[in-house]
């Protein structure tokens, strides 16, 4: 019996047709997040750095000496710090990177001890009254530059609690009312007019501190406004910026 042609097997191709491998398509938003994570830590870098630096000039040269250029030095600094912080805002709340924020944390705590650091510094200069008032504005405005930047820090990471960094300021400022109990009324030798300017840095700094210790919400409009621009497209992981 003849059997058909059909229902022979068929051998297989000597060659088969080779598929083509598939090529990886580059992630174009993680490239972009780490570019803007570079960009804003190069630049908060630099403005944290320059800013230590113009601190310790004013301290061992003396506020007259550091005079010239310094509005210039001022505005750089701020120029540099507001680029790094509005890129790192981006690069958080836009493209959702989650390695910075840990970072902005370190910088926070960082810039605390920094703070703190500054007003021990103060506080022995103080202690001492060797100062003019020029000299006293520009303790008082170093202080109030550093909280800025302290503020700034956490503004940046969504859901960030500042009441623990309120804990250190309000020691030192226990700290320096002692000083002041010691230095008026168990020293011969003090000024009465310098009292002022001890006063007002502590009542500038406890205030400050008490605040974020109480965590009432004077920052929710300005982080309002801010989830406000990332939220309005999409949720805060990246969705509202493409």
């Amino acid at each position: 019996m003849a059997t058909s042609n059909d229902s022979l097997p068929k051998d297989r191709p000597l060659t088969e047709r080779k598929t083509q491998p598939r090529r990886k398509r580059v992630d174009t938003r993680g490239l972009l997040s780490i570019a803007l994570l570079i960009v804003s830590l190069g630049a908060l870098t630099v403005a944290m750095g320059g800013a230590a630096k113009l601190v310790f000039d004013i301290f061992d040269e003396g506020v007259a000496n550091s005079l010239d250029g310094l509005w210039a030095k001022v505005v750089a600094l701020a120029l540099a710090y507001f680029f790094g912080w509005v890129i790192g805002l981006v690069c958080i709340r836009g493209f959702g990177n989650l390695v910075y924020p840990i970072i902005v944390k370190i910088y926070a705590w960082s810039c605390l001890a920094a703070v703190s650091i500054l007003y021990l510094k103060i506080i022995q200069k103080l202690f001492i009254q060797k100062y003019d008032g020029l000299h006293f504005w520009a303790y008082l405005l170093m202080l109030l530059g550093g909280l800025t930047v302290l503020i700034g820090l956490h503004l940046l990471i969504e859901g960030h609690d500042l009441r623990p960094f309120a804990i250190p300021l309000l020691i030192i400022s226990v700290l320096q009312l002692f000083v002041i109990v010691f230095r008026y009324v168990f020293t011969v030798d003090a000024d009465s007019m310098r009292l002022f300017g001890d006063l007002a840095i502590f009542i500038v700094m406890i205030s400050i501190s008490a605040l974020m210790l109480m965590h009432i919400g004077i920052l929710s409009p300005v982080r309002a406004q801010i989830d406000g621009i990332f939220y309005q497209n999409g949720n805060g992981n990246g969705n509202g910026v493409e």
